[in-house]
């Protein structure tokens, strides 16, 4: 995997996560999962992979309208079988549309590219 191939695959998981498709966020996200939220008054919140799918889930089973794909890719690297990708988006969430400030750190196991770490910080 390249810096290249890794944008590649964070933006098919955007477009597949902000779209709701279950099946690929359950085989995208490793079964290790953390994701760290930290809101601008610095309370931090954090999701597992349980949680995770369940927000997917519950959010195609509504219909709810897709998410923004949008993404600002700043910085990408893979060095052997880890890659992280930092980037801000323009992402709605709780009813709140902010812009975030996103790491993913990506891990090859178990024959796949997956999301094993993800973190994001309200910056409006």
């Amino acid at each position: 995997m390249n810096s290249e191939n890794l944008i590649k695959l964070t933006r098919e998981l955007i477009y597949e996560a902000t779209h709701f498709n279950v099946s690929y966020v359950k085989q995208i996200y490793a079964e290790n999962l953390l994701i760290v939220k930290v809101e601008k008054n610095g309370t931090v919140d954090t999701m597992n992979k349980e949680q995770l799918v369940g927000f997917v889930q519950s959010n195609s089973d509504a219909k709810v309208t897709p998410f923004s794909t949008k993404a600002e890719i700043h910085y990408a690297v893979c060095d052997g079988n880890m890659g992280m990708v930092v980037m801000t988006r323009d992402l709605e969430l709780n009813g709140k549309f902010d812009p975030k400030f996103f790491t993913l750190i990506w891990e090859y196991s178990s024959e796949r590219w997956q999301v094993v770490k993800e973190s994001y910080l309200v910056i409006n």
